[in-house]
């Protein structure tokens, strides 16, 4: 169901963390411009979220990897995008995973959004940021599903809030195949659609999920 913000106003402390956030028209010729972000933390103090549908021209797994000195051996990752995560500390990189794969005190359990395995339990989301993971998706020890970026959208404390208040995002749940599987290019559309949303609908329009 979408509700629509009245009166600029933002119930007080609503995390959405584990969601997407959908840029409206309003952010268009900006670096948010038709950008989804998976906010992997949001609290009273600030939120952080990776850009999932801004690749980087030139750069895939291959030719990171080479840069960096790792040999990699995995060809099915070889091509596989990597993305502009934010405007915030864009030289340091960021994994978001499955969690079938996890590194102890090091991998962030992001919590949902979940799948079911074939043992029948439940796995969700985790973001890693070290060079170990690399070295695992390098050599197909690594996780099953994987976006890699460089940097992070950031927001101070009330920032975001203030943002949606005026109806800059959209707020829309995530999955996984949206996380994982879909095209940077149709993300957006795929994005709004999973909320019922047709893309030239959306001039004018301000809510979230």
């Amino acid at each position: 169901m979408i509700t629509t913000i009245e009166d600029g106003l933002l119930p007080a402390h609503v995390s959405y963390q584990g969601q997407l956030l959908i840029a409206m028209p309003s952010l268009a010729d900006q670096p948010f411009d038709h950008s989804v972000i998976y906010l992997c933390q949001h609290d009273e103090q600030h939120a952080m979220g990776l850009i999932l549908n801004q690749p980087i021209s030139g750069l895939n797994f291959s030719k990171m990897m080479k840069e960096l000195g790792i040999e990699s051996g995995n060809r099915r990752l070889a091509t596989q995008k990597i993305y502009r995560g934010g405007p915030v500390q864009n030289d340091r990189g960021f994994v978001l995973h499955s969690l079938d794969y996890q590194i102890d005190d090091i991998t962030l359990d992001l919590g949902g959004p979940f799948i079911s395995r074939p043992d029948g339990e439940e796995q969700g989301v985790g973001l890693t940021a070290s060079r170990d993971i690399l070295v695992d998706l390098s050599g197909g020890a690594g996780p099953a599903r994987s976006l890699i970026a460089l940097g992070y959208a950031g927001w101070g404390p009330g920032q975001l809030e203030s943002e949606l208040s005026q109806n800059a995002w959209l707020v829309a749940p995530a999955s996984q195949e949206l996380l994982f599987g879909s095209d940077p290019d149709h993300l957006w559309a795929r994005a709004l659609g999973s909320m019922g949303i047709e893309p030239v609908h959306l001039s004018g329009f301000a809510g979230t999920a």
